[in-house]
């Protein structure tokens, strides 16, 4: 009996430490506050939120992340990937958080943790300039339609594709909604959230964006809302990031911020 019980205590605690040491690294506070540093992932091709400017990576989501990490008391180290690879570098601690306009989404909350939303958006169609075709999501059937890689527009035209409102449709991933707009004329129009695609717009006068919605005039989805990921049972950073968004969403921080980089994307055709 003393033997099972130590057996199960063992056990106990192993899955107690890789919660919060995922890949044999320590994402917890303690172990951020002595490391000095709070690390990310972001995919840096997603303006306003991340982007390059001046070779550096930019954006709302990295003025986020910096106020937590001024909170803390560390620096903060960015970390560019693909925006598939973030849940699950964050879920198996290879870094301490993840902020690339990323949706919350029940699927997501299964592998991670997010914190309070600090943003929405909707789905947006982007088309070559003069295009009137194509008003509706069933409009697109038939069509080759370009995304970006893992995000909640992949899995939406991947769904509508499914149950038969873009049948037919071809589905093109890309690393950026930048990549995939720039390969419209050899695909035939890119889903994506607003903003982006408003400066993607901006940059290319040959593009529209609107709304995309249903024959019926309806949303194609539910309004989005952005929150940062880390991993999950880490309360102590969680409460410390909820914490920072509350101060940021309140003072209009994170409104300015968005203006802010969308202008600069613009000037730099991001």
């Amino acid at each position: 009996m003393k033997k099972f019980f130590s057996v199960t205590l063992a056990i106990v605690m192993l899955l107690s430490t890789l919660t919060m040491f995922g890949c044999g690294k320590a994402t917890g506070l303690d172990a951020i506050k002595k490391a000095g540093k709070l690390t990310m992932y972001t995919e840096a091709g997603f303006a306003p939120y991340e982007f390059v400017y001046n070779n550096e990576i930019v954006g709302v989501d990295i003025e986020i992340m910096k106020a937590v990490a001024d909170r803390i008391g560390v620096e903060l180290e960015v970390q560019d990937t693909n925006f598939d690879a973030i849940i699950g570098g964050v879920q198996t601690g290879k870094v301490n958080a993840g902020a690339a306009g990323i949706t919350i989404t029940a699927e997501r909350l299964e592998s991670v943790d997010f914190s309070t939303p600090y943003t929405q958006t909707e789905q947006y169609v982007i088309l070559p300039a003069g295009n009137t075709t194509i008003k509706f999501a069933e409009d697109l059937a038939g069509k080759n339609v370009g995304v970006q890689n893992g995000t909640t527009s992949d899995l939406l035209v991947e769904e509508m594709i499914s149950n038969g409102k873009m049948a037919g449709a071809t589905l093109t991933p890309y690393n950026t909604p930048a990549m995939a707009a720039a390969a419209i004329g050899k695909i035939d129009a890119v889903v994506t959230d607003k903003l982006t695609a408003e400066i993607i717009i901006n940059n290319n006068e040959g593009l529209q964006a609107f709304p995309l919605v249903n024959s019926d005039g309806t949303p194609v989805a539910e309004i989005e809302k952005y929150g940062i990921c880390i991993a999950k049972g880490n309360e102590d950073l969680l409460a410390i990031i909820n914490e920072v968004l509350d101060e940021l969403i309140a003072a209009g921080k994170i409104a300015q911020w968005e203006q802010e980089y969308s202008a600069k994307a613009t000037e730099v055709g991001a």
